[in-house]
């Protein structure tokens, strides 16, 4: 019965920290560093308040939680300024992480945490649609690679579309459409409309929610900009992130009716666009990521990561990709002096990477493997 649905057990095994954003800021008002154990403390702010107005300091803890200047000070420091110390900050802990290289120029002022997404319980955990998003851009990349002269026509919408102003989130989407149309639309059970969604082939892949991971599997990972000379440059960003060696397992599973692609397509996919990756990326950084069935996932891991512009363009997409930043970075093009990028023949010019235990790491980077169930 069901022979048509095939299902999986999937496991992608962290070998670089992979950061997936709920889209929340913890503030440095919101954590506790401990510098005494290098570790961070995520507070209940429910029973901390309770707790330090039980102490007498209401009138003084919210005119703190209410100061909004620049440079306010952290919760760290008004803590220990009360004279307040470990054990009391562990019953108030939701849960705690290591600081992994974060704070450890201890003159650097706090930053606030882009937060991992957590399930109901408070656990980090892998959203499916992050994980299918992934394979969906692989796939994009693996059907261009096999045939690329079948996209010749969209290539040259794209370069004539390229230099238009638009605003961000329609900045060549109809060309991105139509892209996804041509390789992914096959299914015909809308033939009036056949941009319609429901002639989308990858409706027959489904990926479920990872399995909740502990908390102790957590780290601050920096942002850290790598240069093509080959020096780093520590931003003031930090985020909640997987260590190496965690292992995310989510269920898989493939209606062979609707989906052309089996669990091994998916791999050799994921195997195309690593190769895509390190031919005009990171190879240019020597950083090529050499272990095999790596995928790519998350924030942080850069441009190149979520675009299929390179597997269509070849060294003649830094003059496309230059011009979608020019169309949607703003003054941030020139910021971030992403006018050099032409010149350099690479684009972006520098390598999202972040450090781990004295290791310099790029971010997002996971090793992908399954089991038939």
């Amino acid at each position: 019965m069901q022979q048509f649905l095939k299902h999986y057990r999937v496991k992608i095994r962290v070998l670089s920290p992979i950061h997936i954003g709920s889209g929340e800021k913890i503030k440095k008002k919101e954590y506790i560093y401990m510098p005494w154990n290098h570790r961070v403390i995520i507070p209940n702010v429910k029973k901390m308040y309770e707790d330090v107005c039980a102490r007498g300091w209401e009138k003084e803890f919210t005119s703190f939680l209410m100061d909004s200047r620049n440079g306010e000070m952290s919760l760290s420091t008004w803590l220990a300024q009360k004279k307040l110390r470990e054990a009391d900050y562990e019953a108030w802990k939701l849960y705690e992480m290591d600081a992994g290289e974060a704070f450890v120029d201890r003159t650097s002022r706090p930053k606030e945490i882009d937060a991992f997404v957590k399930d109901a319980y408070g656990l980090p955990y892998v959203p499916g649609s992050s994980v299918k998003g992934m394979f969906r851009t692989a796939l994009l990349v693996w059907e261009i690679q096999k045939k690329p002269e079948a996209f010749w026509q969209i290539c040259q919408e794209i370069q004539m579309s390229a230099p238009r102003k638009a605003k961000r989130k329609d900045y060549l989407s109809r060309e991105n459409q139509k892209l996804e149309q041509q390789i992914l639309y096959t299914l015909s059970r809308d033939e009036k409309k056949l941009s319609s969604a429901v002639n989308d082939c990858l409706a027959g892949l489904h990926v479920g929610d990872s399995e909740s991971i502990s908390t102790d599997q957590l780290t601050l990972s920096q942002k850290i900009d790598y240069t093509l000379d080959g020096k780093q440059k520590p931003l003031p960003l930090l985020r909640e992130s997987l260590i190496p060696g965690t292992e995310i397992c989510f269920p898989l599973s493939i209606d062979t009716q609707l989906c052309p692609y089996d669990i091994d397509d998916l791999l050799e996919a994921a195997e195309v666009f690593q190769q895509v990756c390190n031919q005009y990326f990171y190879s240019r950084f020597h950083r090529t990521v050499t272990a095999g069935h790596a995928v790519f996932l998350g924030g942080g891991c850069g441009f190149l990561s979520k675009t299929i512009l390179y597997a269509l363009f070849g060294e003649n997409a830094v003059m496309v990709v230059d011009q979608v930043f020019k169309n949607t970075l703003g003054r941030q093009y020139s910021v971030h002096k992403h006018q050099k990028d032409i010149g350099w023949k690479i684009a972006p010019h520098v390598c999202k990477c972040t450090t781990y235990q004295g290791k310099l790491y790029d971010m997002g980077i996971g090793q992908i493997s399954y089991e038939e169930n």
